[in-house]
């Protein structure tokens, strides 16, 4: 049997904390993640960002729109699913709203040999075409190359008023 070659790589969770550091990011609002689980427990070891945890997609994009409001400089970590479930948050808190909401989300169960418009999991499949439907700027994160896709994102969020995504394509290491 063939293994075919990755199309997306990995990419350190130290690298991804070290480009939220640069950015001055205070909080991280997660929906815990296994795609991006390594991130998620080097946040937990460094005291810099505060790793805070939500039950949903809805209450993260909300907790976002919070701190943005008191002057703090959040992210979120969430999963595609997620996303697409909070598309209403999205239209309301970061659309309509116009809250910077910077997301990193997680490709759960992403075939990561092939791309994501070409993955089996219909999920996976349709993030990008449904972030095109609904205006919202993205940023593929496919491997240690595109690690300034954070930064780019974070300040379309910022500079735009609005959502950005950055989409990490293969689970964090």
């Amino acid at each position: 049997m063939v293994q075919a070659e990755p199309v997306a790589l990995p990419v350190s969770a130290e690298a991804i904390v070290h480009e939220l550091d640069e950015l001055d990011v205070t909080d991280v609002v997660n929906v815990p993640d296994t795609h991006q689980r390594s991130l998620l427990a080097a946040l937990a070891r460094q005291s810099r960002i505060r790793l805070l945890t939500a039950c949903t997609e809805d209450e993260a994009i909300a907790i976002n729109a919070g701190l943005w409001m008191g002057g703090r400089r959040p992210v979120l970590s969430i999963q595609h699913v997620g996303l697409l479930a909070a598309m209403n948050n999205v239209k309301a808190l970061c659309m309509d709203a116009r809250i910077p909401t910077c997301m990193l989300v997680g490709y759960f169960g992403r075939d990561v040999t092939r791309s994501a418009r070409d993955n089996a999991s219909r999920a996976v499949r349709l993030i990008e075409p449904t972030l095109d439907t609904w205006g919202v700027a993205y940023f593929p994160l496919e491997g240690p190359e595109d690690l300034a896709a954070i930064g780019r994102a974070y300040r379309h969020s910022v500079e735009h008023s609005g959502a950005a995504v950055v989409l990490v394509g293969a689970p964090t290491s």
